[in-house]
Order: structure tokens, then sequence, then C-alpha cells
């Protein structure tokens, strides 16, 4: 009688440490993303993740260069001994460029010192013309002022949006040379869910399509014909 009640007991911890007690392990596609616990990065790829009695759930951080961050809740209940996480391709990140591609320019101000010769007039002409070759929208153009602001481009993408404005200003260095200032302004929305201005931060990374822009100012303005 007694060896039946110590084994029942026994049996019934065994229960009871197994429903305390649990593992899950974590797949992530691509392999080469960072796996994080809780704040703290423990792998990449895969990793086991040990629940005890007193955890119900973490919080995973999954991240990779060229993919879109993403956080989840994994939860004790959860039926499964396997989870896989895929994260999306960032199409932001591989439709713009940063300082690893030499464009180092998103959110900073340039000079650009114009070539002998040409008259204010000409200048200015020259630079509306870039200008409008990329934005269909002149949100100030104040000539005596030598200020160009253009509105917002927009550009949308699955789960983010990119938007950028390009800012020229004189510069008053040197009264002897005509200059300006120039500043393309880059942000994003990471989350297309949220609305209004507020969602948008300022982003390190110029579109692409916008590389020929500086390249333009340079020659039309300061460069060769």
């Amino acid at each position: 009688m007694q060896k039946k009640t110590f084994l029942l007991i026994l049996f019934l911890s065994i229960v009871s440490l197994c429903a305390q007690s649990k593992k899950i392990t974590i797949n992530v596609i691509p392999e080469t993303a960072k796996i994080y616990v809780d704040g703290s990065l423990v792998g990449t790829g895969s990793y086991q993740v040990n629940f005890n009695r007193n955890t119900d759930f973490y919080v995973i951080k999954i991240e990779d260069k060229g993919y879109i961050t993403r956080t989840y809740r994994l939860l004790k209940s959860n039926p499964k001994n396997t989870v896989l996480y895929t994260l999306p391709e960032d199409e932001a990140y591989a439709a713009t460029a940063g300082s690893e591609d030499g464009m180092d320019i998103a959110n900073r101000w340039f000079d650009v010192t114009c070539r002998k010769g040409l008259s204010e007039d000409q200048v200015w002409k020259r630079l509306m013309s870039v200008c409008t070759a990329y934005y269909d929208n002149i949100e100030v153009r104040d000539k005596s002022a030598g200020w160009i602001k253009t509105s917002w481009r927009v550009t949308r993408f699955k789960y983010q949006t990119v938007r950028t404005r390009l800012e020229v200003r004189m510069s008053f260095v040197d009264d002897e040379v005509l200059s300006y200032r120039v500043r393309l302004i880059s942000e994003i929305n990471e989350d297309n869910d949220c609305r209004g201005d507020n969602c948008f931060k300022p982003y390190d990374r110029v579109l692409r399509t916008l590389e020929p822009l500086i390249q333009e100012l340079q020659t039309t303005v300061g460069g060769g014909e």
C-alpha cells in the first residue's frame, strides 16, 4: 500500500513538473536573423526557449538586415513545441541607398558652388528645372530669398511608406561666390496602418530613383554643361 502511494505521489509530481515547465524551439527565416528573448540576444536562426513554472510568456524579437523587424509574444500555453517566424523583406531598404552605397546624404546639408559666369537668374532657372523634374509640386519658390522647398514625394511599399522632399537655400558665406545649400529630407513610416505626420521619422537612406538628382544639381549649376 505504501509503495502504491509513493508511486502515485511520484507520478503526480512528474505530471505537475511537466505542466509547470516547457520547451519551445524557435526557427527563423532567414537563418541569419538575430533572435532576442526579452531584449537579450540569444542566437541566430534557431533557439530553444525554456519556460519555467513562473514564466507564462516571452517577448521575442527577430531582426536581420534587409528585412522588417518583428516582435512576437510567445506563450507558454502554445500547443506547439516548434514555431516558425518568417520575416518579410524590407522593400524600402531594397529600394534605397545609404552610407554603405556611398550615399550618406539623407537629411544632411551639402553645398553647391555655382559655376563662374552664370548669372543668378540662370542659376535659379536651372535649380527650378532640376527640382520640377523630380517633384510634381513646389511648396516654396522665393527667388529673392533664394529658397526652394518641394512638397513631399510619397513612395508606398507593402508595409512601409517613404517620403522625401528637397530644400534649396542660398548660401551667404562669400559675397563673391554664388552658392546654395541643398538638403534631401527623407522620412519613413514603418507601419502603414499608422496614419498622420507623427508616424514618420527621419530615414538615413535615399530612394535610388533620386540618386541622379544630386549629380544633376552639381553638373547643371556647379559643374560642366
